[in-house]
């Protein structure tokens, strides 16, 4: 007996020992806010305003799962699993994908780096949403530029390593159809480097539909923070070959569950040009102020091959009741000029926030104002 309780005990030790060298997480987001927009298209094709509940200014709602196992040596086994919901009606959002913000697993090194197997986002978006003043918002009329580059991508490995200040990712999603490899697959690979109150970097981003029609993606951004102050600046372009499309949402189809702007029914390549500046003014502990605009210079919106220009300029408040939850307000203004008024081959102008493109009496501006609350777990 004398024996057997050292024994016990000893065993005991290690359980705990590798009880702790494990952990998961659980992790949540819940961003809702009260919106009114005018210029919305309503049942009868006309144009109209619009009161709504949606999610909020900032982030999608979410609901996750990280875990880590320390493996010895400086290696980790990781996963995550991310849920996207809507939060005024506690629907799916991402297509209705279970896990459709993420869900992926790899292995962390100390020395190798990272490498991420699964759904995860694109480097464009890890890139140029660093360098946005709100990270890529959350209402179509602060987010619309994801949608010209892709948000998030199925079946995707990404590996990244970091040299001292440098920070260098690789992207490559398998377009996984059958009889050739490159048919719906994305490829990428970016550069940032962050050193004090300076970050900045750039990124280039491949993707092939089912027709080997290609969207390339190549950009440019930065940050600088002084005091309370931080400002930001990127530019990025976004080519489109002619009828570039990708697949409906969980069809299985080329680029099917990537959020991005298709080229259908245009015979000329379309470029994107578009620039993003913002501050942010911490005024206090629990204050933030935000001011960003957001420009899009368009050629060959359509097959005529007119110009158009999208823009919009936005402002937003931000009041921390507590170090989880704050209350905010935001206003917005977009434009349409050009082609992206009349959209002859009904391609939506910013992801569905259309302002009756292609209707005789299609609106140029819409107005917005949303009052959230955000509260994180």
């Amino acid at each position: 007996m004398k024996k057997i309780l050292p024994a016990l005990a000893v065993l005991g030790a290690f359980s705990a020992a590798a009880h702790a060298q494990t952990t998961v997480t659980m992790y949540g987001v819940i961003d809702t806010a009260i919106r009114y927009t005018n210029n919305q298209v309503t049942s009868n094709h006309t144009l109209g305003s619009q009161t709504a509940m949606m999610g909020g200014a900032f982030q999608g709602s979410r609901v996750g799962f990280k875990g880590s196992e320390d493996l010895g040596g400086g290696t980790y086994a990781v996963f995550l699993l991310e849920n996207g919901f809507l939060s005024n009606n506690g629907g799916f959002d991402q297509q209705g994908q279970l896990f459709g913000r993420q869900a992926y697993v790899g292995l962390k090194d100390t020395s190798l780096g990272e490498l991420y197997i699964g759904r995860q986002s694109g480097i464009a978006a890890n890139i140029l949403g660093s360098y946005d003043p709100l990270w890529s918002g959350n209402f179509t009329e602060n987010s619309w530029s994801c949608a010209l580059y892709g948000i998030r991508f199925d079946n995707t490995l990404k590996y990244t390593k970091s040299f001292g200040p440098f920070t260098a990712k690789l992207q490559y999603s398998v377009g996984e159809q059958a009889g050739d490899t490159s048919i719906g697959a994305t490829t990428g690979g970016a550069l940032s480097y962050t050193q004090g109150p300076l970050s900045i970097g750039g990124v280039y981003q491949q993707s092939k539909d089912a027709h080997s029609a290609q969207l390339k993606v190549a950009g440019l951004g930065g940050t600088y923070i002084a005091g309370p102050v931080t400002l930001y600046l990127q530019y990025f372009n976004a080519a489109r070959d002619p009828g570039f499309a990708k697949a409906a949402s969980n069809s299985g189809g080329a680029l099917a569950n990537t959020t991005m702007l298709s080229n259908a029914g245009n015979t000329l390549k379309r470029t994107d040009g578009v620039w993003t500046a913002g501050v942010l003014y911490q005024v206090a502990p629990a204050v933030g102020l935000t001011v960003g605009y957001m420009n899009d210079t368009i050629k060959n919106v359509s097959s005529a091959g007119d110009s158009g220009r999208m823009s919009t300029l936005y402002a937003l408040a931000d009041y921390n009741l507590s170090k989880r939850t704050d209350v905010y307000i935001e206003i917005d203004r977009t434009s349409l000029a050009g082609g992206e008024i009349q959209d002859r081959n009904g391609i939506m102008p910013f992801a569905g926030a259309s302002l009756g493109a292609g209707m005789p009496n299609a609106a140029s501006t819409r107005n917005g104002v949303g009052i959230g609350l955000r509260t994180r777990f």
